[in-house]
């Protein structure tokens, strides 16, 4: 158990919900982080009204719901927040979700109280070229956050390409720790796909081929589609089934009218999230065509679910997947090579169970709960020493001062 006392900052509205009947996964994953802490305070944004006073989710663990109409109003009000929680708390570690809006609220707590800031990054944004071009205010989202990398004591990243880039923007190895995410695989181990190869698996179909997440311009689907057109080419007993929701849905539909594949590529639209095990354990293969990622979970999960991976090569996905062992990693924007990784393994079913039993002892190990719980344990211990150490550095100088 770490002895520290943090302060984290979030913007994920799902954790300020009151816990009745069954925690979503990411209010799971907290109350894990509670159980190496002192004390747990977490400042989150919530969408629509709130009362103001803290949910308590542990007998150490306290969610504090800040109101706001978007992220910019989000701020101030979690620095009001924060303030009065880090004058009435023994705060020792300032931790947020983010290099951005969160990260802003971290960094003026911590030129106003002294008290270290980690900084996470859950996603590849800082310096991406994919992601400076979705929308105009990501530039000035970049400029923040390399403003904030140089004024944080360490940070948190989910990849080794995340880790490899802080390091060449100068950050010391020894101030980043790389720690996934800890999920629960038990649901995605144990569950039946039957129903849902029942549901889609008809005449003539004999293959599922399955993509889940967000359905925006990161995913690239115009390059699964493509792919799946030079895949059905060889094999017309698949079916792709793309789960999610999200603003290029309509101008996927479109592109698989043009392509000719409707009948073959199926949006099942957004699933709710415990029932996302069963459509793992229906498929034949997962694809993931994104241009950027933090580190997937879908591929974790889907390795979990004993399912060989076809991904292009973004941030995570070297540490998730090996490469011709558990799945096959692919050039970012080419159909041909991603419909190549999922042939091969359409070809070789027995290949590719073998290749998904695989996956599935890699990502145990990988995202074992204990290493995780005991890295995020040593990054809190870590950072909140760094104010002990400049604690002893001004003593000391005012000590010689006086002599």
């Amino acid at each position: 158990m770490a002895a520290v006392n943090l302060l984290a900052v979030s913007l994920d509205a799902t954790l300020a919900c009151k816990p009745e009947g069954i925690l979503s996964d990411e209010q799971q994953r907290q109350l894990k982080y509670a159980t190496i802490l002192r004390n747990y305070y977490l400042i989150a944004r919530v969408l629509g009204s709130a009362d103001g006073l803290p949910v308590q989710m542990a007998k150490n663990f306290w969610v504090y719901p800040v109101p706001s109409r978007n992220r910019l109003t989000f701020i101030p009000a979690a620095v009001r927040v924060g303030s009065e929680l880090c004058r009435n708390q023994p705060i020792d570690v300032i931790s947020t979700q983010d290099p951005f809006a969160t990260g802003l609220v971290g960094y003026i707590l911590k030129r106003r109280f002294g008290i270290p800031l980690s900084l996470q990054f859950a996603g590849d944004m800082v310096d991406n070229p994919y992601w400076l071009r979705e929308r105009r205010i990501y530039p000035l989202m970049n400029v923040v956050a390399h403003w904030l990398i140089r004024r944080a004591d360490t940070f948190r990243v989910v990849s080794t390409r995340e880790k490899q880039k802080l390091m060449a923007m100068g950050v010391p190895e020894e101030r980043i720790w790389n720690l996934g995410w800890i999920t629960d695989f038990s649901r995605f181990i144990q569950a039946d796909g039957t129903a849902i190869r029942a549901r889609y698996l008809r005449g003539g179909i004999s293959k599922l081929v399955l993509f889940a997440g967000r359905l925006g311009p990161q995913k690239d689907l115009p390059n699964l589609l493509r792919s799946a057109v030079l895949v059905l080419h060889q094999h017309p007993d698949v079916l792709f089934l793309l789960v999610g929701s999200g603003r290029e849905e309509l101008r996927a539909r479109r592109l698989a009218e043009e392509l000719g594949v409707t009948g073959l590529v199926v949006f099942a639209g957004a699933v709710p999230y415990a029932q996302m095990p069963a459509y793992f354990a229906a498929c034949d293969l997962f694809v993931l065509p994104s241009v950027y990622e933090g580190n997937a979970r879908v591929l974790a999960e889907a390795a979990a679910a004993a399912k060989p991976v076809v991904a292009t090569d973004v941030s995570g996905t070297q540490d998730t997947v090996i490469d011709g062992e558990t799945g096959y990693i692919v050039p970012i924007g080419q159909p041909e090579v991603l419909a190549q990784g999922m042939i091969r393994l359409l070809d070789d079913p027995a290949r590719a169970a073998e290749m998904g039993r695989r996956a599935r002892e890699h990502v145990l190990a990988l995202y074992d709960e204990q290493r995780l719980l005991s890295g995020f344990a040593e990054l809190w211990e870590a950072t909140a020493r760094l104010r002990k150490m400049e604690g002893q550095r001004g003593h000391s100088s005012e000590t010689k001062a006086a002599v």
